[in-house]
């Protein structure tokens, strides 16, 4: 029989990284949902891993000042945010300490600090993956629950885009309707400028009411569904009856430079449009492209730092892993006319074979000239053992760096240091509001 959840009174000192307040308990330490340092709160203890509690929380007594009522009313036991009960000024102010104490870590010193960036609080992302799970024949679809795999019990969403929030509800009657729900383990979501696409998972084949039901609910919601039976590989676009089913790509606008980018619902994109831009638009002012001058642009996915670096007047060496993502790069640059400006190259950035000489190749066989600058945009891992090969190449001066994890971000920023790079300014980028996730931009200069 399961025990029943222990409630502690518990001092929050502190607020982690991840937006947990940090406290003790019978000298263990304790992390807590909903509490931010000062408070008092009761803490409902749900998960022990290691020497560490973790728990829930209820405020007891005086708020922090910066606490605010949450604008959703899943939180906190939905996991999908984490940061709803705090200000969006002191989220900020977390996010920007958190990154310059990584920085401190590495002995990286910022000659200036950008102020932190944030365009929209709600209602901004246009992608997500929700779990999916029958409870006592209730179909529940929605992120994970706060320490926990359990499905949380959602209605909407206020982090989703509108358009895709309301999806949820008629999700939940069509899953239930299928003739085997339980094998529907997840759905995720994408949105582009004016469309939307549904990409199902699902444990067991789907039969030919199935497939009905799922025909009738992408022409009633206008969405395109997609069935997943497999890895991302199994893709395959809903037979609608319309000729030879084929997955549609979805697009974005980036109206600074006339450009209109095309993407699969399955690749990489930025989830928060707006700002996306911002970081575009920064980038491009930190890097202020030379007419004719060259700037590799790294882990570029489907070109969207690159195609504005080529409407900027700089050709551009744009090199990434996936295949896919460089397809859908060429083929972006041919639409918006920018052909004749970019060079793409599928290539693992991660192992030596695309050192610094092998991109000071690359570039004089494309376009006669070795880079002046470098752009950067890799996963959470960072850079990786080349980024000093690349900021050794004698031509490069500097380098724009978009990041999604600090800590990677500021061991990259000692490796450029140590490469004779200055930290000119750097700054945080508020792409996930209300949750624990920093994106950063930092400018160097040799």
């Amino acid at each position: 029989m399961a025990k029943n959840p222990v409630e502690v009174e518990v001092a929050i000192e502190s607020l982690a990284v991840d937006g947990l307040g940090g406290g003790d308990h019978q000298d263990r330490p304790i992390w807590v949902r909903n509490a931010l340092p000062g408070e008092v709160v009761s803490a409902r203890i749900v998960k022990r891993r290691g020497g560490a509690r973790y728990a829930d929380g209820q405020l007891l007594g005086t708020a922090h000042p910066e606490r605010i009522p949450s604008a959703c009313q899943y939180f906190p036991r939905c996991g999908g945010c984490v940061l709803q009960h705090a200000s969006g000024d002191y989220q900020l102010a977390h996010k920007q300490g958190a990154l310059a104490a990584s920085l401190k870590a590495q002995g990286v010193e910022a000659h200036c600090w950008r102020r932190p960036s944030s365009l929209v609080r709600l209602g901004y992302r246009t992608k997500a993956r929700l779990g999916v799970r029958v409870v006592g024949g209730q179909v529940l679809v929605g992120f994970r629950e706060s320490f926990s795999n359990r499905v949380a019990k959602l209605q909407s969403c206020q982090t989703l885009t509108p358009e895709l929030s309301a999806l949820i509800q008629p999700l939940k009657s069509l899953i239930g309707a299928l003739s085997a729900p339980a094998s529907i383990p997840q759905v995720e979501l994408a949105q582009g400028d004016d469309a939307r696409a549904l990409m199902l998972r699902h444990l067991e084949p789907l039969n030919p009411e199935d497939l009905g039901l799922l025909t009738r609910f992408a022409r009633e919601q206008d969405v395109q569904v997609i069935l997943q039976s497999g890895g991302y590989d199994t893709l395959q676009a809903l037979d609608m009856g319309q000729g030879v089913p084929a997955i549609k790509p979805l697009a974005y606008q980036l109206p600074e430079y006339g450009l209109s980018l095309l993407f699969q619902p399955d690749q990489f994109t930025q989830v928060n449009a707006l700002m996306n831009r911002e970081l575009i638009r920064t980038a491009l002012a930190y890097l202020m492209p030379r007419r004719g001058e060259v700037i590799a642009d790294l882990f570029c996915g489907i070109g969207n730092f690159s195609l504005p670096l080529a409407r900027s007047g700089a050709r551009v060496v744009g090199i990434e892993a996936s295949e896919r993502a460089i397809a859908s790069s060429e083929d972006n640059a041919g639409r918006n006319g920018l052909a004749h400006r970019c060079h793409f190259k599928a290539q693992n950035l991660y192992t030596p074979m695309e050192g610094g000489e092998a991109l000071e190749r690359t570039a004089q066989a494309a376009f006669g000239a070795a880079p002046s600058a470098l752009l950067l945009d890799p996963p959470r891992s960072g850079a990786g053992e080349r980024l000093a090969d690349w900021a050794k190449i004698p031509s490069v001066e500097r380098v724009a760096y978009v990041s999604c994890n600090p800590e990677t971000f500021a061991a990259d920023a000692r490796t450029l240091a140590a490469c004779g790079y200055r930290l000119h300014e750097v700054g945080v980028y508020d792409m996930f509001p209300n949750t624990s996730h920093i994106e950063t931009l930092g400018f160097f200069v040799r």
